[in-house]
């Protein structure tokens, strides 16, 4: 039984390796759920994003995202965002001239489509703001429709970072096997990831 233990085995890699290599030929899908989707950005918060403009300077913080919903191409959640130590810009007469707003808080409901930049590896949210609702030293000037207006239809990048590859060790081989994102998509309740395998070996 010892004698044919290691032909087994030997059989078992050789039918493993060329397994893999087959699927290098393949994406992989790999779907995640909206509730997983959730949690992630709910460990994210808060984060700050780079809203400045000509027209607004501070700082402007995503204090909570809430309601998200998936859909075919789209992500749809109702976002709270807080501004502090903001500035309004504006020119007359040519002269420029600096309005310190102050703080202020806006909450509002965004239906954002995505796109994948597989050579940069970075996804791209491009909200379309709807129903707000502000509040603070700003609520009676223009500072959230200016806001809502740094936001409104602008690409947002998120650089992907690598995966880990995945290594075995198979008889006298070390198999690596390295994936890149190829492609992001919104479905119905997930999104889906397609990822392409590269496999690799070295003797140990």
């Amino acid at each position: 039984m010892c004698k044919k233990f290691p032909l087994f085995s030997l059989t078992f890699i050789t039918v493993l390796f060329f397994s893999w290599q087959a699927m290098a030929k393949n994406s992989i899908t790999l779907d995640l759920p909206e509730e997983v989707i959730a949690q992630a950005i709910t460990a994210m918060l808060p984060f700050n994003i780079d809203a400045n403009s000509k027209n607004v300077q501070g700082n402007i913080t995503v204090i909570n995202i809430t309601e998200l919903e998936i859909t075919n191409q789209h992500l749809a959640c109702k976002l709270h965002l807080s501004g502090s130590n903001l500035v309004f810009v504006t020119e007359i007469v040519g002269h420029e001239i600096k309005l310190k707003v102050g703080a202020v808080e806006i909450d509002f409901v965004a239906n954002a489509a995505l796109r994948f930049d597989s050579t940069k590896q970075t996804l791209y949210i491009k909200p379309m703001v709807k129903d707000v609702a502000t509040s603070g030293d700003g609520k009676n000037g223009e500072i959230g429709q200016a806001l809502i207006a740094l936001l409104n239809g602008r690409e947002f990048p998120i650089t992907m970072q690598k995966i880990d590859p995945l290594i075995a060790k198979a008889g006298a081989k070390t198999v690596t096997i390295s994936t890149k994102i190829a492609d992001i998509k919104a479905k119905k309740d997930f999104l889906q990831f397609q990822l392409i395998p590269v496999i690799t070996s070295k003797p140990q």
